[in-house]
């Protein structure tokens, strides 16, 4: 009699000692694949971007192709204008995409994390040491319509290609130039005759000088624009 009275009470204590160990571990289980007792959070944060090139005429951020198939993107980029060395995304679960604004450069940021509702989760799973346990960071490069977004190859070709085609361009854009300023010159001075035939050869002498320099001026940018874009063009062919 006494070892039946003695049974049950271990057998109880027995069996909610067993299910206290199985919730437990359900529970644990539940928290690592299910996140049990933890929601989402996203914090959004905002920098300023300024371009890794040395050059004030070209502006731009950088991106090197990562992993086995090369499909994810590290971007480069300075968030310091005196900064010496640039910096660079996150790998790890970070989404990056680029878009053009008017507005200044910048780059938004969204960080997804796991965090537990409340302490009492906290204190039971915190173990598992998962608490800010990041979900993904999408990060979204916002830069003006004349900034460039080349990959590390492009931008080493681009340099190739200008610092190949320097004389060139020299050569080649002081003859665009001289005959693009003759035929403006021409135009101006034989339209402001034909609106003024007394016109002074001092006034005449005026106008060609200021049409030349204006003409040379918007003439060489045009050229080094167009010249530029074609080596930016060809270098945008390497991945």
């Amino acid at each position: 009699m006494t070892l039946i009275s003695k049974f049950w009470p271990r057998l109880i204590v027995s069996l909610l000692l067993a299910a206290t160990v199985i919730g437990s571990m359900i529970a644990m289980v539940a928290n690592d694949r299910e996140h049990l007792g933890m929601h989402k959070v996203t914090e959004t944060s905002t920098e300023d971007v300024y371009s890794v090139s040395p050059s004030k005429q070209m502006s731009m951020i950088l991106y090197k192709n990562i992993g086995s198939k090369g499909t994810e993107r590290v971007y480069i980029y300075k968030h310091d204008k005196s900064q010496k060395k640039p910096g660079h995304t996150n790998v790890n679960d970070t989404y990056n995409k680029v878009k053009t604004t008017t507005g200044d450069p910048r780059l938004e940021s969204k960080t997804t994390r796991w965090e537990y509702k409340n302490g009492a989760y906290k204190f039971w799973f915190g173990i598992a040491d998962n608490n800010d346990k990041l979900i993904r960071r999408d990060n979204t490069f916002y830069i003006p319509k004349d900034w460039l977004s080349l990959s590390t190859t492009q931008a080493a070709k681009l340099q190739k290609l200008a610092k190949e085609n320097q004389a060139k361009m020299k050569t080649e854009g002081k003859k665009v130039v001289k005959a693009e300023v003759e035929k403006t010159v021409k135009e101006t001075v034989m339209a402001a005759m034909k609106k003024d035939p007394t016109m002074s050869p001092q006034d005449r002498q005026k106008l060609m000088q200021e049409t030349g320099k204006k003409a040379a001026k918007e003439a060489a940018a045009k050229y080094q624009a167009e010249a530029m874009q074609k080596m930016i063009d060809e270098a945008k062919q390497s991945k």
